[in-house]
């Protein structure tokens, strides 16, 4: 039974001690992801705007 608890508890991002693992901060930044999507969204407005009419 208690194999099958901490099963759970690490499907649901808890650690063997019962603590959420997911709290911690993300170990890289998210600046990449924010200027690949700003690219993409000129991308995509330019594409609808010149293109497609």
């Amino acid at each position: 039974l208690e194999v099958g608890i901490n099963t759970l508890r690490n499907r649901q991002g808890y650690d063997s001690t019962g603590r959420c693992a997911l709290v911690s901060l993300p170990k890289h930044s998210y600046w990449f992801d924010f200027w690949l999507f700003v690219m993409f969204d000129i991308a995509f407005f330019l594409v609808m705007y010149f293109i497609v009419p």
